[in-house]
């Protein structure tokens, strides 16, 4: 009798460490790997700055830059520059007020992505769906806790 080998079906747990996703996506040759989050959203004033980041190697002490103190983010900050593939949109209050704060957002996420020297093999959003990324996709609830390279864009 011979047994069909069935491989396992992919499964994230979100206590597996935070390269849990990268490792995950690169066992399935669908590297490089970047992650896109940004900062502003909230803000009733100001800019909204959103970054795609696909790491080179592993960030020690990585994690939400919100759960970082000052001088390890400014620490993270000048590694993740030094050593990844970094893209950043700045985008001014007036085009969020003429284009509304969701569409500005999607529209940054997908501009962060365009700015990348790399196409990416795989893209992790944090929190919601971009459609018309360059790669497949997944949005991660929370995603800058729990994917590295989400935390590194955070």
């Amino acid at each position: 009798m011979t047994v069909a080998f069935r491989p396992r079906p992919s499964v994230v747990r979100r206590d597996s460490g935070l390269y849990a996703y990268e490792r995950a996506l690169a066992r399935r040759g669908l590297t490089p790997i970047a992650g896109v989050d940004e900062a502003g959203r909230g803000a009733c004033a100001g800019p909204l700055v959103v970054a795609a980041v696909v790491l080179r190697k592993p960030i020690d002490g990585l994690n939400d830059s919100k759960l970082l103190a000052p001088a390890v983010r400014e620490r993270l900050y000048s590694l993740i520059t030094a050593t990844a593939d970094v893209g950043v949109i700045v985008i001014p209050p007036a085009e969020i007020d003429a284009r509304g704060l969701h569409k500005s957002n999607v529209s940054g996420m997908r501009r962060a992505v365009a700015q990348l020297t790399c196409d990416p093999g795989y893209i992790l959003t944090d929190g919601f769906p971009v459609p018309g990324l360059p790669a497949p996709s997944l949005a991660v609830w929370k995603g800058d806790q729990v994917g590295a390279c989400v935390a590194a864009g955070s």
